[in-house]
This record gives structure tokens, C-alpha cells and sequence, in this order.
């Protein structure tokens, strides 16, 4: 079992490297749809707080 995760994790890094540009992108636009969802649930959490 040892053997077999440091062989996939050695190839996660090998692809990972390869791909770096699409991989930043990649993580960037998943940080970026975070921020738009606790924002948009900061709004509505707002809303209902200015409601009362």
C-alpha cells in the first residue's frame, strides 16, 4: 500500500508539473467560486438580518 501511494503520488507531481499554467487557473477559479458563494451567502444572511 506504501508503495503504491508514492507511485501515485509521484505521478500526481510529474502531471501537475506539466500541466502548472492549467493547474494555477484551475485553482484560482475554485478560490475565486469560495469567495462569490460566502459572499452571496453573506448577502442573503444580510438581508434577513436587515428584514427583522
Amino acid at each position: 500500500m506504501i508503495v503504491i501511494g508514492l507511485v501515485l503520488i509521484a505521478a500526481g507531481i510529474y502531471g501537475i508539473t506539466l500541466l502548472t499554467p492549467e493547474v494555477v487557473t484551475f485553482l484560482i477559479g475554485l478560490i475565486e467560486l469560495a469567495i462569490v458563494i460566502v459572499g452571496l451567502g453573506l448577502l442573503v444572511v444580510g438581508a434577513i438580518m436587515a428584514k427583522e
